[in-house]
């Protein structure tokens, strides 16, 4: 995974070597994963579940029926990628998303090929989280994506309250601790016309219980059909 560098960039690059992005050691420029680390992003491989995204064998979703009419994503959370989006959530290195930005291209280009997005928007964060946090991992993937793509992004979600966040839960608990935390921004949303499509990026996918509770309200205010990609996905039986 190699990226074409400014002669600028590549100039800094000798004072400020660049990062892999999953273990924070230093790479050639261009470079945003270590040949350590490669072997370890543990990427999803078609054939996928259509309802989940995740591959034959690791699917635990029972391909029962959502608000969000597929999900997809390029790696499983394990190994580098787990790394990585930890540094991303919760280590303050936002240059991480450039990595998972353009695996999860390569997997929308690949996926909804036929597919005509009127958008991209992302999952929001609750005020307080985003404040101590600084930003929102997923807004950062969305407009890294939404650039690439070529695609349009908008803030059409905003959360509404603090909740127990998923991963501290088990799976039969997710569902209902995200019910009706979320919203539209009405004054975003309003400007799209009635039977948009949405992408909607979110940092990762266990249950999908937050993905589905944000698409359903996409679908209340007009969304036609809501396709969600994460950066990573959980192998359900391992990790919920």
């Amino acid at each position: 995974m190699v990226v074409k560098r400014s002669i600028l960039e590549r100039v800094l690059a000798f004072i400020y070597p660049e990062r892999c992005c999953c273990c924070g050691k230093p790479v050639a420029c261009g470079s945003v994963v270590c040949e350590a680390c490669r072997p370890e992003l543990h990427r999803i491989t078609p054939p996928v579940c259509p309802m989940c995204g995740r591959g034959d064998g690791e699917c635990g979703c029972g391909r029962h029926k959502r608000h969000t009419d597929r999900c997809v994503a390029p790696f499983y959370y394990s190994g580098a990628a787990k790394s990585a989006l930890h540094r991303l959530k919760f280590g303050g290195k936002e240059y991480v998303a450039e990595m998972f930005a353009l695996a999860m291209e390569q997997t929308v280009i690949r996926e909804y090929r036929t597919v005509k997005f009127d958008c991209v928007t992302a999952v929001p964060l609750s005020l307080s989280v985003q404040k101590a946090r600084k930003y929102n991992q997923s807004v950062l993937l969305a407009k890294r994506l939404s650039s690439l793509l070529g695609i349009t992004y908008r803030d059409l979600l905003i959360k509404q309250c603090e909740t127990i966040p998923q991963r501290e839960l088990p799976a039969f608990r997710r569902s209902g601790n995200v019910l009706g935390v979320f919203d539209v921004a009405l004054q975003d949303i309003e400007s799209m016309e009635s039977g948009f499509n949405v992408l909607l990026v979110d940092d990762t996918v266990t249950t999908g219980a937050t993905l589905d509770e944000c698409a359903k309200m996409l679908k209340l205010y007009g969304a036609k059909y809501v396709y969600a990609v994460t950066a990573t996905a959980s192998r359900l039986p391992d990790d919920s």
